[in-house]
């Protein structure tokens, strides 16, 4: 007899639960998600006429690194970004129903088509998180007893649950595939810089990376 029910899992079981808890609430429940790939779950779910009919996908940008209950927070989506991701076929209904949900728990939602959202995700989340994953793996044990806060946050996310993150690198492998040629491109740039001593180019792609940063609106 749920108003809604929410699925948080793995983005690899998503799909599977929120067909199952569409066969067993009312037909006017609303049944959304936390997942941050959305591309594979919605088409998953669409093959389903019951559970596409009370499903509308969501990922919350927010939480951190840490897991469990011990690590719950009350004010989580405060002011948080809350994508809410429609199809063609979504009732519009059921839409306003998603977003007000997501405002009540704080959240400022934003939509965009699931495909939208997994390329951005991929570029702004999900290689990201490997790159910090990447410079944690590298680091020699004889470096590590000096590493300092910069070291520190930029490998944060890297201590995030490999089991989540290997079910995200899945889902949305093809998108994360096209950026991380483009960080091989751009560490080979950077290479020949610091190769052939290129201080001044050094020095602007430096500048350029800062104004993003600084540009940045989180």
């Amino acid at each position: 007899q749920s108003d809604a029910v929410v699925v948080a899992s793995p983005v690899d079981r998503i799909a599977e639960m929120v067909i199952s808890a569409a066969a067993s609430s009312p037909a006017d429940c609303l049944i959304t998600d936390v997942g941050s790939t959305k591309r594979q779950i919605v088409a998953s779910v669409g093959e389903d006429p019951t559970a596409s009919r009370k499903f509308i996908a969501a990922h919350p940008i927010a939480g951190s690194e840490k897991s469990g209950p011990e690590n719950a927070s009350g004010s989580l989506f405060d002011e948080k970004l809350v994508v809410v991701t429609p199809t063609e076929t979504t009732c519009p209904q059921l839409l306003q129903k998603a977003h007000q949900f997501w405002r009540l728990t704080g959240g400022q939602t934003y939509e965009m088509t699931p495909t939208e959202h997994d390329t951005h995700l991929a570029a702004i989340s999900h290689m990201p998180h490997l790159v910090s994953a990447l410079v944690a793996k590298i680091a020699s044990p004889e470096a590590l007893p000096l590493a300092g806060s910069g070291w520190r946050d930029i490998t944060r996310v890297a201590a995030g649950d490999p089991t989540l993150w290997a079910a995200i690198c899945s889902e949305n492998r093809a998108a994360i595939g096209s950026e991380l040629k483009q960080v091989a491109e751009e560490l080979e740039r950077l290479r020949q810089m610091l190769h052939h001593a290129d201080d001044a180019a050094l020095y602007q792609w430096l500048t350029e990376a800062k104004k993003i940063k600084e540009q940045s609106p989180r």
